[in-house]
């Protein structure tokens, strides 16, 4: 298996050169004089000693071929804690090192890391009304330097997550629901809520900080906003540490030999950074790469040629979406576009672009366009309005709300505003790309003009507080494969609470949102513990942010992953994808 540019990037730095001890060569025996015959009979004929047979010194075996998976990342991650980021790639690097109470199987069922045992109300973990859950602490976890993983390691995770001084991506749902975390003692963690809370599994402590490595540097710093932690993680609590992370080129992380379940069967796992979707498949086509990560429906016909290369498909929760930007002035982000406060110009919009024929074209028709954010799920709302393409629709509805072009330079406007928006998308995933060219044209047919105004990686999913340019509101129309908590429904980016301030710059809800019926069904699901009724209210909340389109759906987005065969035992969960990974393997 051919291992070319990645292993000339990395040779020097990540694999370890055998020694071979060279042999001496062995002495050579001297030759005997030859005696001469006495004429005398000695008195006593002296014995002489045997030559010693040479010897050869032993050879040191060679050291054994380190075990390696490579996988490609097209987008850096912008943190290695989970306080800092939202971004699935950053989540993807954590789950290798940094696992939290439990992760959720390829099966999507609980598979147990800090957890003990999972709180269920038969086992008497979860008290009769719900507001209780207690959680039993596994007594043999440590972190990779040795220490103890203890309730007092969530309980510090708990109050830094809550700290105004860190600049967080977001504090719910610990704000609004978490009234307390206790202990009862070293290993047994008690979470107490104000009311009963649905998704608790899916949010709750899915990380956890080393508080006797983390303490001392809030003290001294009163942040952990610069702790190197953030970055190089060197004591953890998961399969691997992470031992070197190298901007723009790769993180390289090495077998912790101190994790619960024992060493990993790997040594290290590679990430390479690539700038881009189409250098990841050159990866996969050429054997540099073992794991293919993020896939587009566009790779599809050219994956399924490779020999090598097993392409795996997953229910993720994702979906690729458009958000539109309805801060107001009142906001402390920018606002968007007058217009986009008028839901018929949305509406508009919904029908000027055919999405089913951007899934044929562009993803060769193998997704389609989701209905809303729950597809394939019983939380998807049966009858929302798909907005299927009718160009005289969107024609009608923007001449209803008063735009039309009465300059004719091509682009509606009113009271002196140009209809023009701007479409932002991160940069290097070239299917966004395409789709932006695409929807500008249909967009131009009904006069509304659109400027593309993309960005790095590293800074569009950057929060309000770090100045972020989806979360300051510097976009009319933004788009990205955005999903629940998954396989929990939950959301809690359409809260009103969760539109960043300046005093309170954490918040999910980049888009200025703030609906009363919405907030309240939003608000209803997190604490409904019937099941049915809970499909119910995501129903409800499925028909609002459609007939109102708040969110409108571009492709459905299961996750697509390629695993050359080389590799054993990985298997991709649509919740923690790495879920397993201390027992992945490579064929010799």
């Amino acid at each position: 298996m051919r291992r070319t540019w990645f292993y000339a990037l990395l040779s020097m730095a990540v694999v370890a050169a055998f020694v071979l001890t060279a042999c001496g060569p062995a002495e050579t025996p001297v030759a005997e004089e030859p005696v001469e015959e006495p004429t005398e009979a000695p008195a006593e004929e002296p014995t002489e000693e045997p030559a010693e047979e040479p010897t050869e010194e032993p050879t040191e075996e060679p050291a054994a071929e380190p075990k390696i998976v490579t996988m490609t990342f097209f987008e850096e991650p912008d943190s290695l804690n989970t306080m800092y980021s939202g971004m699935w790639f950053a989540g993807l690097a954590i789950d290798i090192f940094n696992p939290g109470l439990w992760y959720f199987d390829d099966n999507l069922e609980p598979s147990l890391e800090m957890a003990a045992e999972f709180p269920t109300a038969d086992n008497g973990l979860i008290s009769e009304d719900g507001t209780t859950i207690t959680v039993p602490l596994r007594e043999e976890a440590q972190w990779s330097d040795g220490e103890p993983v203890t309730a007092d390691d969530f309980i510090f995770t708990y109050e830094m997550i809550l700290d105004p001084a860190n600049t967080v991506q977001s504090t719910w749902p610990y704000d609004e629901y978490v009234e307390s975390v206790e202990a009862s003692d070293d290993h047994t963690l008690v979470l107490n809520f104000t009311e009963p809370f649905a998704p608790w599994a899916t949010t709750i402590f899915q990380f956890v900080m080393p508080e006797h490595v983390l303490r001392p540097v809030f003290e001294e710093e009163g942040t952990l906003d610069n702790a190197a932690w953030n970055r190089t993680p060197e004591v953890v609590n998961g399969a691997f540490r992470v031992r070197e992370w190298q901007s723009a080129s790769h993180i390289i992380y090495e077998a912790n030999d101190n994790y619960w379940r024992g060493r990993p069967v790997l040594d290290e796992i590679h990430i390479l950074i690539v700038p881009d979707a189409e250098a990841q498949m050159a990866a996969i086509e050429n054997g540099d790469t073992d794991i293919g990560i993020f896939l587009s429906y566009a790779d599809v016909p050219v994956i399924e040629e490779m020999e090598d290369v097993e392409l795996t498909t997953v229910l993720s929760g994702y979906n690729e979406s458009w958000f539109f930007n309805l801060n107001t002035e009142e906001n402390a982000a920018d606002a968007g576009h007058p217009a986009l406060q008028d839901v018929e110009v949305r509406q508009a919009i919904a029908y000027a672009v055919d999405f089913d024929a951007i899934c044929e074209e562009l993803l060769y028709g193998k997704t389609y366009p989701p209905s809303t954010k729950w597809e394939e799920t019983p939380y998807d709302y049966p009858d929302a309005n798909l907005y299927k393409y009718d160009p005289d629709m969107a024609n009608q509805l923007l001449d209803e709300a008063g735009w039309v072009d009465s300059n004719d330079n091509g682009t509606r406007d009113k009271d002196g505003v140009e209809l023009v928006l701007t479409y932002a998308t991160t940069q290097g995933r070239e299917v966004r790309e395409q789709t932006q060219v695409i929807a500008q044209q249909y967009l131009q047919d009904v006069g509304i003009g659109i400027e593309i105004q993309n960005a790095s990686y590293d800074v569009f999913w950057n929060s309000y507080g770090e100045g972020g340019p989806i979360a300051t509101g510097q976009f009319d129309i933004a788009q990205w494969s955005d999903s629940p908590d998954f396989p929990d429904p939950n959301e809690d980016q359409w809260l009103c609470s969760e539109i960043p301030t300046e005093d309170e710059p954490e918040g999910n809800n980049w888009y200025g949102i703030c609906d009363e019926e919405l907030d309240e069904m939003v608000r209803a699901q997190a604490v409904e513990v019937d099941p049915n009724r809970r499909i119910e209210l995501f129903h409800d909340i499925g028909r609002i942010l459609t007939d109102n389109v708040y969110w409108l759906g571009v492709w459905h987005d299961n996750d697509l992953w390629t695993r050359n065969m080389r590799t054993q035992n990985i298997k991709i969960s649509g919740a923690d994808p790495f879920w397993n990974c201390f027992e992945w393997d490579v064929s010799e």
